[in-house]
């Protein structure tokens, strides 16, 4: 059984920016920790960049203040337990030496197609390779805090307790009440809905998809149908499913896989087309295209898989990974919170 990094699992939570954030001083002081001031400036590098990704992703008639605000007070909540966190280490007087700040920036670098790209991010964001450095270097210190402070208290679950679990999951799986706490309860849902997925019907599409929204002018369904009718001549020619899609296919995503979308499970998809394509035999393919809000969908079935049984053999490994994640969340909470206990915060928010 594999043990994941607590380090790994709580990143966001103890990294407040990335070692490419800018830093600079702001006027206000929004919050004080153990005497040390977290400024609006310092606040908003790290706020400004979630709210956009917000109002992106949110529909504009869904947001409201209210749900702003509860940004705010998380992202305040993270740059304070990242003073905590930095008090804690130069309490405790933990060090890196060079030969692992010099791994981590090789880590970094790594995810980058070059060097060359590397320090082009670097100038981009307006700080030298030093500084890099020593912001790598002290995330790595934090990173050192956390596994002798939490992780190296933790223990892999036993298979008992693997075992004991996946009874409970099975019985959440019938309706039934598991007695476990309510945190261990959301596990068990969540464990259980993956074992229904894994035990599920499920097929492997390709699509061929046209674009043409709900919505759309009556000139763009005009336009589209005329692509459809592309698509049923190119098909109806002999040419392979696989071809047209990725010659035809208006998902950007899929066309480049000749329009395989993968196996799903039944379920999964849009009620048109789950009805559709679950009805289907391994190499038929829709004649009609499947019209949905979004546009018209030709499929293909490539393969089918019947629902099966899932051991517990099959899965334990899963579920311990998930306990052991769920140990090492629950712990590094308690910690943080207990460092929290013992530190004077004060908070001058402004909304």
């Amino acid at each position: 059984m594999s043990k994941r990094s607590l380090v790994v699992l709580i990143m966001t939570a103890v990294m407040a920016a990335s070692v490419f954030a800018a830093s600079e001083v702001g006027e206000k002081t929004l919050a004080v920790v153990n005497g040390e001031p977290i400024f609006t400036s310092d606040f908003n590098n790290i706020l400004l960049p979630v709210l956009e990704q917000y109002r992106q992703s949110v529909p504009q008639a869904e947001q409201n203040e209210a749900r702003v605000n509860e940004i705010k007070d998380a992202v305040l909540n993270q740059k304070i337990e990242e003073v905590l966190l930095k008090q804690e280490v130069k309490k405790q007087k933990i060090k890196v030496s060079k030969k692992e700040i010099q791994e981590g920036v090789d880590q970094v670098k790594k995810r980058f197609p070059s060097e060359a790209d590397f320090n082009a991010e670097l100038k981009k964001e307006n700080i030298s390779a030093a500084e890099f450095e020593k912001r790598l270097a002290d995330q790595l210190t934090t990173m050192k805090l956390v596994r002798q402070s939490v992780e190296s208290k933790l223990k892999v679950p036993m298979i008992e307790q693997v075992q004991s679990f996946y009874d409970k999951v099975l019985i959440k799986m019938k309706g039934g009440e598991t007695g476990l706490s309510p945190e261990e309860d959301v596990l068990a849902a969540n464990v259980a809905n993956y074992l229904k997925r894994a035990s599920g019907e499920q097929v492997r599409l390709r699509q061929i998809y046209i674009n043409c929204p709900k919505g759309a002018s009556s000139e763009e369904k005009k336009a589209a149908l005329a692509r459809v009718e592309n698509v049923k001549k190119a098909i109806k020619s002999g040419e392979a499913f696989a071809d047209v899609a990725t010659k035809y296919s208006e998902d950007s995503v899929s066309k480049t896989r000749g329009g395989d979308l993968g196996i799903v499970v039944k379920g999964d998809l849009l009620p048109e087309i789950d009805k559709k394509v679950f009805s289907m035999t391994v190499g038929d393919y829709t004649k009609e295209p499947v019209q949905t809000d979004t546009g018209y969908h030709f499929l293909r079935v490539e393969e089918k898989r019947a629902n099966k049984d899932v051991s517990f053999d099959e899965v334990k490994n899963e579920i311990g990974e998930l306990l052991y994640q769920s140990q090492a969340r629950q712990a590094y909470a308690d910690w943080i919170n207990g460092l929290k206990s013992k530190a004077n915060i004060t908070t001058n928010k402004i909304w």
